[in-house]
Order: C-alpha cells, then structure tokens, then sequence
C-alpha cells in the first residue's frame, strides 16, 4: 500500500511538472506587439517578395535563428498571408460600389479586424512554441525593448 501511494504521488509530480503543451505561453501586449510587426512584414501583400526574403534573413542574423526556427516564422508568414488575401478580399466584397457604410458593413469590417488580430495572436503563439525557449526569449525581449523604446519618445 505504502508503494502504491509513494507511485501516485510520484507520478502525478511527473505529470504535473510536464510542460502543458496544449496551453500556449501568455504573450504580453509588448510581446505581442512585435511578433504582430514581424508576423505582418513577412505575409505582407504589399511589399516586393524579394524585400520580405530580406527581412527573414534579417530575422535569422537579429534573432540567431536556426533553419528549422526561421521556417516556423516563415510558415506562420505564408498563413498569414493566406488570411490577409482573404480579408481584402472580404473588405472589398463589403465596401464594393457604397458610398456610404451602413452598421452591418462597419460591424463585418470590424470582426474582419478582430479575426486578423485573433489569428496574429494564434500564430505569435505557436512560433513561441515552436522554437527553442532561448529563442523564444530573444523574440520576447525584443518586444520589451520595442516597448520601452516606444514608451520613452
């Protein structure tokens, strides 16, 4: 009996100390705010896709991403970028041949922006997760400093 409880407890500790992984990491809105910069460089439509392979080299020197590393940032840029194509797409379907926007239009346009911010958010997630907790912590800290920089002019 002595056994059994010494291996519940055990294992549950185990358990317990094992990262939850379906759970992503808190971003902070300073944080956020810089894998938003990142994230929306690198799934620009508007930028000339030789610009945007220069800003994800860049990325690899700022950062000292791994290939592995800077291929998560670039995934969750083409993701992105599939879900700005489609949201220009929408907005232009709302506002086509209106000269005036009525309040579903504004409430449409607005839920395409909060759904864009949802998805940033998701992926500025999931690169966290993806890459090595150094590297988690360097893209973290940038925002930090990003922050503080912004804060002081």
């Amino acid at each position: 009996m002595y056994r059994t409880c010494l291996t519940v407890v055990l294992f549950s500790g185990l358990c317990h100390a094992q990262p939850n992984l379906t759970s992503p990491p808190a971003v902070s809105p300073q944080e956020l705010r810089y894998l938003r910069f990142m994230l929306l460089n690198v799934a620009s439509l508007d930028h000339d896709p030789k610009a945007i392979a220069a800003y994800e080299g860049s990325l690899v020197k700022l950062h000292g991403l791994s290939t592995q590393e800077s291929a998560v940032i670039h995934s969750a840029g083409q993701t992105l970028h599939t879900a700005l194509v489609q949201d220009r797409q929408s907005s232009r379907a709302i506002v086509a041949f209106r000269t005036t926007l009525l309040p579903s239009d504004l409430a449409a346009l607005a839920a395409l922006d909060a759904q864009r911010e949802q998805t940033i958010a998701t992926l500025a997630n999931q690169i966290l997760n993806s890459v090595s907790p150094a590297t988690a912590a360097r893209l973290r800290n940038a925002g930090h400093i990003l922050a503080n920089a912004l804060h002081e002019n």
